[in-house]
């Protein structure tokens, strides 16, 4: 079965760690020449309704097979219910013209339950990863320091084991050229400041006094000159188990292929983690918005 362009961006949404460019072959080369049956590369989302994870067969070399179908059976189980779920073949045809075998599932995992994931190829060789689905946290608003040109927002995530990576949604107004109305346009940056805390509780500081520049830089917009309307921040987190320990302390797809970085296949190869992004959306006063340097009407 090969998928169309839609269902392979609705199977691979947020999962840019299994987008893997045409050099994967050459960084998992020393894992060739063995008798292991399969790698995998892919994480778990309980939020999503769809999960998707792209399955490699070793046979003396590690390369797509083309658009055929691949000679395994994939299942998961959920190691809490009993439950089993069969996934499908698809291949898939990434930007830089590789084609990978990408399974997938409608499911949803739930939070904090444990789950395997297992490919069994004809000649009863078998690849398993164990994984954990990371719990559903809390999210709290703890401060806003403002004062001028410095303002500083804290948030605090309770209840969830691990945060990778951390990002921040402006939504904000620009003027039309002859200021009859605005248009409005969201800016995302790679921004916060990320500290564990201890007790499954972790800490993000965003700095919106900050993030402003690279804003007037992302929109080719002047400060002084061409003034920015802020409706609303939203602050996103990677949330992900416990065991997803990044080497750099952030969230990066090109260490998931290297071998030996993160590794939890029996029988294989590669890393199948677990988790999810959860969003927190807030509003700045008046005040706190010309602090940060944002105009207001």
């Amino acid at each position: 079965m090969r998928v169309n362009s839609y269902l392979a961006a609705v199977m691979l949404w947020g999962a840019s760690l299994i987008l893997l460019t045409s050099g994967c072959e050459e960084s998992v080369s020393p894992i060739l020449g063995t008798e292991e049956a399969f790698s995998f590369y892919g994480y778990f989302n309980p939020r999503a309704d769809t999960q998707a994870v792209r399955v490699y067969s070793i046979d003396g070399i590690l390369n797509p097979e083309g658009h055929q179908k691949l000679n395994a059976i994939v299942t998961s189980r959920n190691k809490r219910t009993g439950e089993t779920i069969v996934w499908r073949d698809s291949t898939v045809v990434f930007r830089n013209e590789t084609i990978g075998h990408v399974f997938y599932a409608l499911f949803r995992p739930e939070h904090n339950t444990e789950y395997s994931f297992q490919a069994e190829g004809t000649d009863g060789r078998i690849s398993l990863a164990d994984l954990k689905m990371p719990a559903d946290g809390a999210t709290d608003l703890v401060s806003i320091v403002s004062t001028r040109s410095n303002v500083l927002v804290e948030l605090k995530w309770n209840g969830v084991p691990r945060i990778l990576q951390t990002a921040v949604t402006y939504k904000v107004r620009v003027p039309f050229p002859d200021g009859t109305d605005t248009t409005t346009v969201r800016v995302r940056i790679l921004s916060g400041r990320l500290q564990e805390l201890g007790s499954e509780s972790w800490k993000v500081v965003i700095i919106p006094s900050s993030d402003i520049g690279a804003i007037y830089t992302r929109l080719g917009l002047r400060p002084g000159i061409s003034p920015i309307l802020l409706d609303d921040i939203e602050v996103s987190a990677f949330v992900v188990s416990a065991d997803w320990v990044s080497p750099t302390g952030a969230f990066d797809s090109e260490l998931l292929v290297q071998p030996g970085v993160f590794d939890n296949v029996t029988g294989g190869f590669g890393f199948i983690g677990s988790g999810y992004t959860d969003r927190f959306v807030f509003e700045l006063t008046d005040k706190q918005k010309q602090d940060a340097g944002f105009a207001v009407k």
